[in-house]
């Protein structure tokens, strides 16, 4: 029997192993991701539901200035355990950030907007916080996936979890981060591919690599603030 979990007991209960957890959807993500976040040396990048950090560490490394909040405290406590990231952490909510406007050359939220009711208070912010000429990067579970079926789930001491999810199109999304100013940039919707074949395997789901192989899984969005 699968139990369903709202969002932030979830990932609290989730970040043990959240990092070790073989996730195609992970994956996914971040080949197609990675080369949005490159170059990013001197530049302000706030990651919002940053979760254990994982973007963060990366822009970190290329000297960036990073910060992240997230509002599962579990989540950050992992985020915490990265010495590059001490002090730069903070509890909120992605809909009331407590951050100053006009700040970020990049702000990214990763594989969380789906997780956030309703969708239009947490672009406002995300908006809100980029400077001119800065960028704002959403990557989430495809809406197209939702609507086939498929769910955010995850396994802990034996018992599988549902995450739950708030869905929404991308022509809201898109609708939503243009009528705050921000001009799209790039949309890309790509599929499991093979080099997603081995954390199918590594999930213990082979069969379930061919069924679902190049059907739209993930959706990534760049915008600039002009």
């Amino acid at each position: 029997m699968q139990i369903r979990l709202p969002p932030i007991q979830a990932y609290d209960l989730w970040s043990e192993t959240w990092e070790t957890d073989p996730s195609p959807i992970v994956a996914l993500e971040s080949r197609w991701a990675a080369p949005w976040l490159q170059d990013l040396e001197g530049k302000t990048v706030f990651d919002i539901s940053c979760g254990v950090g994982r973007w963060l560490a990366r822009a970190q490394a290329q000297r960036a200035d990073v910060f992240g909040t997230d509002l599962s405290l579990e989540m950050l406590v992992r985020a915490s355990k990265k010495a590059c990231l001490c002090g730069r952490l903070a509890l909120a909510d992605s809909r009331h950030l407590p951050l100053r406007a006009n700040r970020a050359d990049v702000a990214l939220c990763a594989l969380s907007l789906g997780h956030i009711a309703p969708l239009e208070l947490a672009v406002s912010e995300l908006a809100r916080i980029i400077r001119s000429g800065g960028r704002l990067i959403i990557t989430d579970f495809h809406p197209d996936a939702l609507q086939r079926g498929w769910k955010r789930t995850f396994r802990r001491d034996g018992q599988s979890y549902q995450i739950e999810t708030y869905p929404y199109t991308k022509e809201r999304l898109i609708g939503c981060a243009s009528e705050r100013g921000l001009v799209l940039e790039q949309l890309l919707e790509p599929g499991f591919e093979e080099p997603e074949r081995i954390v199918f395997q590594q999930a213990g789901k082979p069969e379930l690599f061919d069924q679902v192989r190049g059907l739209p899984a993930v959706l990534l969005a760049r915008w600039r603030r002009p």
